[in-house]
């Protein structure tokens, strides 16, 4: 927008790939063998038909296809359907070389069409690492190099707005960027798994293993192990299924109680103090207890000193524990509440306590005990239908474990702060938001802090990772992001430094004149644009806007701005502040821009 001549903002360049929203192709076939929400299907239609299986954590993709290169593919793609920024993350296992130019590896890509726009990051069968993109749909692609190394290694692709980078490692943990660019994809995208044998009479077979997804606040992770066993020898065997961050737990068992116990657990060894929690989304009732939580116990033994905050099927939640090894349990009745709810074990030293919450973040004590046990415990899923005839069956998700020694082989997270700027000047009192990305290649990110200097000035615990600090006083400061993942390892990320300087008094506010925005990628498709104005803090994409104007569809300029004059429209609106949207409206439907302010 501008104010008589001067520009005041501009919005960001409008991701308004219309044509290419929910579009489909139509030579995608069923899933074959792969854990949902996968989707296995050959894309461009190869002379000879791929085939996808998996088992253990891995993904074996059998593909022909001429190439993924040039303005059209022909290859095998393991995917899920996106919207917004997100990463994945896998290892190539092996590949076979049907050519030297057999490849696999990771990609985000606009469409299911043979010509869509998309990026690649992939190992090849002799020619190394390589970071390839079509930036646009049926234009020509184009590569950087990476290291000339073969499988196994790991590859990463990362979407941000319109920025997609690809990146190496050896160990999962190091990484390198091999080529980043700006490529034409819609907010929804295909993104995960890429092979092409680059011969078209001739299948590659390709094996990728520690694959991650992360789309905004869901994290889909290829878990290589669960470690789940019985205790007490239930005379019905449990069964534990795993799928997008989400356990299904089937088991019987006489109880948890007395001084033996039958049941399901899921479990890790953790040395030290230990934060665990978890949602029972639901469970059946083989009885009134019925139950599943989670628990920290010494050993695997059925009478095993442990403590156990848990959801019943109606009995509500409790809080049992044994103290001495054999010893009869100890808990009271269960408290009011029912499936869905949180439950969670902090343990201290020797003293634990637990918690029972409604939505995860605002924690009631269901009591705490002093539980001697070893320095090394078992900690994780407790499930048990209190019925020997009859199994339970339990789905709970959110599970978060963090520790002060992490487990052994742990992997630690991955952070970055990536706003404000460093060096970015604010005037007091300031109020600015604080972003950072975070990743875990072999588990979950649980929260990631924000501090100035040693001070903690806010938490979150979901991506896209953000909080905004408000109030600010005159100061430099140092501002870092922690990152810590599901089993208590933490990363600190590099600092910032930012200066917010004295108050001074704000410039008369004067009506924008022009809104200024980027044409769509796909303008010849857009019918018309239209300016949406809302109040200050509305969500524009669930809010009503409070004035609206039909922009009609212009001729851009040569850089691809678009200028439409709407003095009379602004100076009707009521002074106050406001957050303006622009929208590319097409046969195919809308797609609006990021969202700006502005004082009338």
């Amino acid at each position: 927008m501008f104010l008589n001549t001067d520009k005041l903002l501009k919005c960001a360049r409008l991701a308004l790939f219309i044509t290419l929203v929910g579009t489909t192709a139509s030579s995608e076939v069923s899933a074959q063998s792969v854990p949902s929400p996968w989707v296995a299907a050959d894309v461009g239609s190869p002379t000879i038909a791929g085939s996808t299986s998996y088992a253990s954590g891995a993904f074996s993709v059998k593909a022909a296809g001429t190439d993924i290169w040039g303005s059209s593919d022909q290859f095998r793609f393991v995917y899920q359907q996106i919207t917004g920024d997100a990463e994945v993350i896998a290892r190539v296992d092996s590949i076979t070389a049907a050519d030297p130019w057999s490849k696999a590896g990771v990609m985000i890509r606009a469409s299911l069409s043979a010509g869509a726009a998309n990026s690649m990051l992939h190992v090849s069968a002799g020619n190394g690492v390589w970071f390839q993109r079509r930036t646009a749909s049926g234009a020509a692609s184009t590569s950087n190099s990476g290291p000339a190394v073969a499988a196994p290694r790991w590859v990463r692709m990362v979407r941000t707005g319109t920025t997609v980078t690809g990146s190496t490692s050896a160990d999962g943990q190091t990484w390198a960027t091999v080529g980043s660019d700006t490529i034409a994809l819609g907010s929804v995208a295909y993104i995960g798994l890429a092979v092409t044998s680059h011969n078209n009479s001739v299948l590659t077979t390709a094996g990728l293993s520690q694959v991650k997804l992360t789309s905004g606040s869901t994290s889909t992770t290829i878990p290589s192990t669960q470690t789940a066993a019985d205790i007490g020898s239930p005379a019905i065997p449990g069964t534990v299924t795993y799928n997008q961050g989400t356990y299904t737990i089937k088991a019987a068992g006489l109880d948890i109680w007395n001084t033996a116990d039958q049941f399901r657990y899921i479990y890790q060894q953790v040395t030290g103090d230990v934060d665990v929690s978890i949602r029972l989304r639901s469970i059946s009732e083989a009885n009134a207890w019925s139950k599943s939580g989670v628990m920290i116990r010494e050993s695997l033994s059925p009478g095993s000193r442990h403590a156990f905050a848990l959801l019943s099927a109606t009995r509500g939640y409790a809080f049992h524990r044994r103290i001495d090894p054999n010893g009869f349990t100890e808990g009271g009745t269960g408290l009011t509440g029912a499936p869905p709810g949180w439950v969670r074990l902090v343990r201290k030293g020797n003293t634990i306590e637990a918690f029972r919450s409604a939505d995860g973040v605002t924690w009631v004590s269901l009591g705490s005990d002093v539980v001697p046990m070893a320095t090394t415990v078992y900690v994780g899923i407790a499930t048990t239908s209190h019925n020997t005839a009859a199994a339970t069956t339990a789905v709970l998700d959110n599970f978060k474990l963090l520790a002060t020694t992490p487990p052994a082989g742990n992997t630690v997270p991955l952070v970055a702060l990536t706003a404000p700027a460093s060096g970015a000047t604010y005037t007091a009192p300031a109020s600015m938001a604080l972003t950072a990305t975070a990743s875990d290649t072999d588990g979950t990110i649980a929260k990631v802090e924000f501090y100035s200097g040693a001070t903690l000035v806010g938490t979150d615990t979901s991506s896209p990772y953000s909080f905004t600090w408000s109030s600010v006083p005159a100061g430099t400061y140092s501002l870092t992001a922690v990152a810590y993942d599901n089993v208590g390892a933490k990363t600190t990320s590099a600092a910032r430094s930012i200066t917010v300087t004295g108050t001074t008094t704000p410039p008369p506010t004067t009506p924008p004149t022009s809104i200024v925005f980027q044409k769509s990628v796909d303008h010849t498709a857009v019918t018309s644009y239209r300016l949406d104005v809302f109040a200050s803090g509305a969500n524009p994409a669930t809010a009503t806007p409070v004035a609206a104007s039909d922009l009609g569809k212009p001729t851009p300029a040569s850089n691809g701005d678009i200028t439409v004059n709407r003095a009379t429209f602004f100076s009707a609106l009521a002074a106050g502040n406001y957050v303006a949207t622009v929208s590319a409206i097409g046969a195919g439907g809308s797609s609006r821009s990021a969202s700006v302010t502005f004082s009338r």
